[in-house]
């Protein structure tokens, strides 16, 4: 699934594993690999987590 934030296209495979969550900054591994999602508030981090957690 793709995911379009900020401008930035986020490719993410399910399974979702080990989400963390640092200020505006979102880490998670998918099936392939580790990720670093930078956000620009604590409310779209919010929103990217619940989104990860729904695939």
């Amino acid at each position: 699934m793709i995911q379009t934030i900020n401008g930035l296209r986020i490719n993410v495979k399910p399974p979702i594993s080990n989400i963390s969550v640092n200020k505006f900054n979102v880490a998670f591994e998918d099936r392939h690999n580790k990720k670093y999602v930078p956000l620009q508030s604590a409310m779209e981090a919010r929103k990217f987590v619940a989104w990860l957690q729904t695939i």
